[in-house]
């Protein structure tokens, strides 16, 4: 009762604030992201950010769409707030550059994860250094791949290194460069842009045919030659 009395918008501000010493932490959180709040009584809350996902608050879900609200929700002292706004996939321009320069980790990554506009730096920042159970699905981000990825080719970062692989300009001798990486070499044993001569060779050798048996450049009487080795027939009635 008293939580959903500290976040509805029908209790008028002075009340509510009154339960700013509340015993119960989940409701001076909820009190301390009320829309009518100023930033001022914001901060003179003792909320306190839990670990995990939270809820944003009703005001951002349903008008998060308004500028007026997504700005004012971003520039919000209150780090929930901008985690909130974050996972709004309709955001003003400016809003997406103010959110990907938060000082807050989670904020930048909630960008990332809830929608389009993220900028390229910042995904491939959050795909080599979250280590969340979603970390590698960034890199399926539509501004993940791009041009200038292949910098990253000697970076002492694994990650950073795979990345380089999802340059669209960078050629065989990037595939050649990462391929006995052992980390990343696995992937460049799937590449397409891996030399036909080198992939073929790479067929005969135990550490590395799995992977380039994989690879979807394989020449089609190549693959069938695999799967009559693997014991594998024609589907019934073909």
């Amino acid at each position: 009762m008293r939580r959903a009395a500290a976040q509805d918008p029908d209790v008028p501000t002075t009340p509510a604030l009154r339960l700013a010493e509340d015993p119960d932490p989940a409701v001076v959180l909820a009190l301390s992201m009320r829309e009518d709040l100023t930033e001022e009584q914001r901060s003179a809350l003792a909320y306190v950010v839990p670990h995990g996902y939270h809820v944003p608050p009703r005001w951002v879900v349903e008008r998060g769409h308004e500028p007026a609200v997504a700005r004012r929700a971003a520039a919000s002292g209150h780090v929930l707030l901008r985690r909130s706004i974050a996972m709004r996939r309709d955001l003003p321009a400016d809003v997406v550059d103010l959110l990907a320069r938060d000082e807050d980790f989670f904020v930048k990554l909630t960008l990332c994860e809830y929608g389009d506009q993220a900028p390229h730096e910042l995904v491939v920042e959050m795909y080599a250094y979250w280590h969340g159970l979603k970390w590698d699905s960034l890199r399926f981000h539509r501004n993940f791949a791009r041009p200038g990825l292949a910098r990253y080719a000697d970076h002492p970062n694994p990650r950073l290194r795979h990345a380089a692989l999802y340059d669209p300009d960078g050629g065989p001798d990037l595939v050649m460069k990462l391929i006995d990486d052992p980390d990343v070499g696995r992937w460049a044993l799937r590449d397409p842009r891996l030399p036909a001569g080198e992939l073929l060779r790479r067929l005969t050798l135990p550490g590395s045919a799995g992977c380039a048996a994989a690879n979807p450049a394989l020449p089609p009487a190549t693959m069938h030659r695999l799967l009559d080795l693997a014991g594998v027939g024609p589907a019934p009635g073909r």
